[in-house]
């Protein structure tokens, strides 16, 4: 496979491929309300990037993409997503954490592992590149979860001179 020629091509093609994948299971007769709901669902698809960054852990394109869909798999098979309606992606996003909670630290085994042996095999400059390009892929979904956390929060401040209840 050739390299991308930039690098937010793995992005859009991971974070796009995962939307579509949402949309296509679990909004298949709602397409307004997918619409309504992609900021959100992006926020919840990005969340684990931003957990692996925290823990100084890169993952191939690929891994990450199956480490969503698996989870994708578990909600349609055990959960009833069309019961939470409007609250699907928080739904989605309390699944995702609930499972980086139970599982991360043998994710962070795994990862750390695969890291330190692509480590010594970064003095080939075959995969160098690879490898470059995977860390730049997790960096752009960090930085995109990041942004959308940042308008989250600035939505969710008040006017300094609206009153509070209590």
């Amino acid at each position: 496979m050739p390299p991308a020629a930039d690098s937010s091509a793995p992005l859009a093609a991971t974070a796009e491929e995962l939307l579509l994948a949402i949309r296509l299971r679990f909004y298949t007769t709602r397409i307004a309300d997918y619409h309504r709901d992609r900021q959100r669902l992006l926020y919840a698809v990005t969340w684990p990037a931003a957990w692996l960054d925290e823990r100084g852990l890169t993952c191939a394109p690929q891994r990450y993409q199956t480490l969503i869909e698996e989870r994708l798999q578990v909600i349609a098979a055990h959960g009833t997503p069309s019961v939470y309606g409007a609250y699907f992606p928080t739904y989605l996003l309390k699944c995702l954490q609930d499972f980086f909670d139970r599982y991360g630290d043998e994710l962070y085994c795994e990862l750390k592992h695969i890291r330190n042996a692509l480590d010594q095999l970064l003095a080939s400059a075959r995969f160098a590149e690879r490898v470059q390009r995977h860390a730049r892929h997790l960096d752009v979904l960090v930085s995109t979860h990041r942004l959308i956390e940042h308008r989250l929060a600035e939505r969710k401040t008040s006017a300094p001179n609206q009153l509070t209840l209590f």
